[in-house]
């Protein structure tokens, strides 16, 4: 008896040890670089790390000036990268601001709703990357003021701002000075997600469907196309049983709720059969 109470303490205390261990060796995983203006030009890695976005970009940005980030968020914007941009009220009719080019090149914008101010600085790319600090994206951020930029690849911090920048995006937005930017930009429409009428209902059956249609009909990239066409849960030949789970799909760490949340919007249904 004595003994199987010592083995069963030594069992306990192994297991404790292996889960500590796993636990380090995740948290050793994630990696934050700081980068510092005036020194280590952070403006240079915003633009390095929206050129590698293959799925979307969320940013909530409360000066937004710097027309070299702008040019490779377009950029992005059109090899199918669903980019979405948060600003502060201030940035409507801003004269330097690039809010107004970028709703013209078909950049989904919304507007705060808050009168005072809406100072967040933060950026995540592919659900994967979260860019955040002092640093707003203008000329004077990299070249006047002392900033910093942070680089962080951390899971679980990454999740905390896309909840929040859902929460922005969602239900702290202005649809009546959205309108007005949209109008000062001389764009006759809106986003989708804005718009009152009715949407086409589409079905995509993600067993059966081709790569063009997710990129089409999801307004999605084709490397994130191509990662759902060939993704683990698929099997080749493909066929309707290929993926058993609908959950399974949902798991691409690429796609957040705030998809899933737009494509109802847009009347779009994704199934397995």
């Amino acid at each position: 008896m004595h003994y199987l109470k010592k083995n069963t303490k030594l069992s306990i205390l192994a297991i404790l040890v292996l889960v500590l261990c796993i636990t380090i060796s995740i948290s050793t995983l994630a990696k934050t670089e700081v980068y510092f203006s005036l020194l280590d030009n952070p403006q240079r890695e915003i633009i390095k790390n929206i050129n590698r976005a293959q799925a979307s970009i969320n940013i909530a940005m409360y000066i937004f000036t710097d027309r070299e980030i702008a040019l490779p968020l377009m950029k992005a914007q059109e090899r199918g990268v669903k980019v979405r941009l948060y600003l502060d009220k201030d940035q409507v009719d801003y004269k330097y601001s690039q809010s107004r080019f970028l709703v013209q090149k078909g950049i989904k914008t919304r507007i705060s709703t808050n009168n005072y101010i809406m100072h967040h600085k933060f950026a995540i790319i592919d659900n994967r990357i979260l860019l955040t600090g002092s640093y707003n994206w203008t000329f004077s951020a990299n070249n006047r003021n002392d900033e910093n930029l942070m680089v962080i690849d951390d899971p679980e911090i990454i999740e905390i701002f896309q909840n929040q920048f859902i929460n922005l995006w969602t239900n702290k937005f202005s649809l009546e000075r959205t309108r007005h930017l949209y109008k000062i930009a001389k764009v006759e429409f809106l986003p989708a997600s804005l718009s009152s009428a009715k949407p086409e209902v589409q079905t995509i059956n993600i067993n059966t469907a081709s790569q063009e249609e997710p990129t089409s009909n999801l307004q999605i990239s084709d490397p994130l196309a191509w990662k759902i066409i060939a993704s683990p849960f698929t099997s080749f030949p493909r066929t309707r049983e290929s993926i058993k789970d609908l959950q399974a799909f949902t798991q691409l760490p690429e796609l957040t709720t705030l998809d899933w949340k737009e494509w109802i919007q847009e009347g779009i249904t994704i199934t397995t059969q």
